[in-house]
């Protein structure tokens, strides 16, 4: 496992976390909720019902969470 925490407050752009409730391989708690939580200033979408691979089971809300990001 690579350990990235370190690197994170040099992420100085715009940032948006998409994640699924369900993603049993990496679970939001771990990974999502605490991504967003460390990158000042980021956006999460949480995905209700999306497992791990939410941009291949679940396009239009990953698609839509992603377009109204970068449209700002």
């Amino acid at each position: 496992g690579t350990d990235l925490r370190d690197d994170v407050p040099a992420v100085t752009i715009p940032t948006l976390v998409i994640h699924g409730d369900a993603d049993a391989v990496v679970p939001f708690e771990v990974s999502g909720k605490r991504s967003a939580e460390s990158i000042e200033g980021s956006e999460l979408v949480v995905i209700e019902g999306g497992p791990h691979a939410i941009n291949a089971t679940h396009p239009a809300e990953f698609n839509r969470a992603l377009i109204e990001f970068l449209a700002r």
